[in-house]
């Protein structure tokens, strides 16, 4: 009977210990809180306390927050909120507050959910009954430093409102929610394009629940096919931010600033649209403007680099004639006295096939300085009299000064090349038939790096295709003014290029000397 009782006896004190334990457990848990922050109103007579109620729930479940409101040692309200974070613990993070005239509005905000705000009025009453024009433009001074309100119209729902030359519109809420920022980012980015840079601007406009949700999205053209105006591109982006930021900050602008949408041209075909979210390098772009010129170059270049394969994924070029951007032989309507006239002209650049045949890229048309070519054949080397049309605009309606023409050994892939603005940039075309039909090539963006931390291409100019066993190579020049010079390779070398798949697609090999 002893050993009974006293099993009974530590029986009973494990079975305490173990509710202790629980019971413990359970505290730190779901009822222990723990001081998150506190925000004091702007007079020092109001005070938020956050505090977090335990842990949040196991594994990935909500936070819990408790709210108290006080008004000096008085508590004016206290309420609970839930927070969906990833599992991740209540912290200042997820909260913002904004001290009104009557109350306080606090935006609760977590990953996973959209934020929520709690309006909570100072004399604990539960509708709003508006603000007057003095009260407004006192907190459109708070918010923006807005000093100059020249119009408050009340309208439905809200107000119309003008101050410092921007129009913008706000609910009738306590919380005031408005547009300032996103119409004022959306006049200054105006001011830019196309004034100060010669780009196309447009604009997506989606509305949302309050006047602040409202999203201008620009959308900024590339003047041309991403290679050839990649830099110019990124540094006028560049240039428009830093006008925007000198006349209204990233701290005030915020999310106004969030992203935009670039059209790039691929060879042939519609423009390709892409949105670049600015986020992760905006908030030190005033002293690092070179990790945003970096992030957007590489951005497009990637882009550059798969679009070709995207554009032809059925096998051959020729799977692909059909659509724009190929150039078929030569319209019907020519008439034999112009392919006759044609072949009396010397062509520019000139390719010998093995079999004695010669090819010549004829310039048959000129304006603003730039030629527009026929591929023509001859019998042989020289013999204008035996011409004949293959095709009548090879380089798909581009215009410049021929500066390649080259067939691989199967006799029908071929490679011809244009250069433009002057020599410092240039095309790259390709045939699958014997020149019947041509496409642009688009070449993938190797980034160098200046002195400066930027990313620049300077290989810009196809100059000479050769074929060695199973693979293709391109040799790219800089360009009439190219400067880039490498100490390694003590020269301005040029850029080498191969393809393993007969020229459908190249990739950056390695930067060369000419003379290689």
């Amino acid at each position: 009977k002893k050993i009974l009782k006293s099993a009974a006896v530590i029986l009973a004190i494990l079975l305490v210990f173990a509710l202790a334990l629980l019971l413990w457990i359970k505290y730190m848990v779901s009822w222990r809180l723990t001081d998150v922050g506190s925000e004091t109103s702007p007079d020092g007579r109001y005070r938020l306390r956050f505090q977090a109620v335990g842990e949040a729930d196991f594994p990935f479940g909500p936070s819990h927050a408790k709210v108290t409101l006080y008004d000096g040692r008085k508590k004016l309200r206290e309420f609970r909120e839930d927070i969906s974070d990833d599992g991740g613990a209540f912290r200042p993070e997820n909260y913002s507050v904004e001290w009104m005239p009557y109350g306080v509005v606090i935006t609760f905000s977590g990953s996973e959910q959209p934020d929520r705000e709690v309006e909570i009025f100072f004399d604990g009453r539960e509708a709003f009954e508006g603000y007057s024009d003095e009260e407004i433009a006192a907190i459109l001074k708070d918010r923006y430093h807005i000093e100059n309100v020249e119009r408050i119209t009340r309208e439905s729902g809200g107000y119309s409102i003008r101050a410092d030359g921007i129009d913008f519109r706000t609910d009738d809420r306590m919380a005031l929610h408005d547009s300032y920022r996103q119409e004022r980012f959306k006049a200054l980015t105006d001011e830019v394009f196309p004034e100060l840079v010669q780009r196309s601007l447009s604009w997506e406009e989606e509305k949302g629940e309050t006047p602040a949700d409202t999203v201008y999205t620009p959308v900024i053209a590339m003047n041309g096919p991403g290679k050839s105006d990649l830099e110019s591109y990124c540094a006028d982006i560049c240039e428009w931010l830093t006008y925007c930021f000198e006349r209204f900050p990233y701290e005030e602008g915020g999310d106004a600033y969030s992203g935009f949408i670039l059209t790039i041209p691929s060879p042939g075909y519609a423009k390709t649209r892409y949105s670049f979210s600015q986020n992760p390098y905006l908030a030190g772009f005033s002293e690092n403007e070179t990790e945003f010129y970096n992030g957007l170059y590489s951005f497009i270049s990637s882009y550059i680099d798969g679009e070709y394969d995207d554009l032809i994924k059925a096998d051959g070029i020729d799977a692909a004639k059909a659509d724009e951007g190929y150039t078929e032989q030569y319209n019907p309507d020519i008439t034999g006295e112009a392919i006759a006239l044609w072949g009396t002209y010397e062509p520019d650049v000139t390719y010998e096939a093995p079999d004695g045949r010669e090819y010549g890229l004829v310039p048959v048309d000129r304006a603003l300085g730039s030629s527009y070519y026929v591929l023509m054949s001859y019998a042989k080397k020289g013999d204008l009299d035996s011409a004949k049309l293959i095709n009548m605009d090879p380089f798909c309606g581009s215009g410049g000064e021929a500066n390649l023409l080259a067939f691989l050994e199967d006799g029908k892939t071929g490679f011809i090349g244009l250069t433009y603005n002057g020599g410092d940039d240039g095309l790259l075309f390709m045939t699958g038939d014997g020149g019947e039909s041509f496409a642009e090539v688009s070449l993938p963006v190797p980034e160098i790096t200046l002195p400066d931390g930027r990313l620049y291409n300077p290989f810009t100019v196809p100059e000479e295709v050769w074929e060695e066993p199973g693979k293709v190579y391109l040799k790219v020049g800089q360009g009439a003014n190219g400067d880039y010079y490498n100490e390694e390779l003590a020269c301005h070398p040029c850029g080498i290029y191969v393809s393993e798949n007969k020229g459908k697609t190249f990739s950056f090999l390695k930067e060369g000397k000419e003379e290689e």
